[in-house]
């Protein structure tokens, strides 16, 4: 099982990059964030693997829906088939 996504920072216009506290990426997290305006995240996995990713890849998957076909894009929490 892969490490959870942790969001470092947050994207918006205007005002552009924002950090923001440490709390894994889930589901959850990219709607609330979707609903404060913010559109990007960084997000890290380990020390050396930061990644910036679409809120709308997380928004998109509604519950209870087929499992994402890429891992690194799956929210941490949901499974792979």
């Amino acid at each position: 099982m892969t490490r959870p996504r942790t969001v470092t920072h947050a994207y918006r216009m205007p005002g552009g990059w924002e950090t923001l506290p440490h709390r894994p990426l889930t589901a959850e997290t990219a709607h609330a964030l979707r609903d404060e305006g913010y559109t990007l995240v960084r997000a890290r996995r380990g020390w050396g693997n930061s990644k910036e990713l679409s809120l709308s890849h997380y928004t998109q998957q509604p519950a209870g829906a087929a499992p994402w076909s890429d891992a690194d894009i799956r929210p941490s929490g949901s499974s792979a088939a």
